[in-house]
């Protein structure tokens, strides 16, 4: 399954099998993202908060999540609420 999905602006995509995303919840798909925009830009030092989109996964929204990375490359997730 590709998970699209945007972080801090950048549009990025990664790909995971079904069965995998099905047993993930939210905040772990934002942070498999997050892991995944700061691979696919190496060249920039990852912020303490990311802020990542899930705008595709099965078809479906899952809305902002802010992602913090409380050691290096470890990042943690927590889903933002909408106005």
């Amino acid at each position: 399954m590709i998970i699209r999905y945007s972080a801090n602006t950048l549009c990025g995509q990664l790909q995971l099998p079904a069965n995998y995303v099905d047993s993930c919840t939210p905040e772990g798909l934002a942070e498999l993202a997050t892991d995944a925009h700061w691979r696919d830009h190496p060249e920039d030092i990852p912020t303490l908060i990311t802020i990542v989109h899930l705008q595709d996964v099965d078809g479906h929204d899952l809305g902002l999540f802010e992602v913090r990375s409380e050691q290096r490359t470890v990042f943690t997730a927590s889903q933002l609420r909408q106005a």
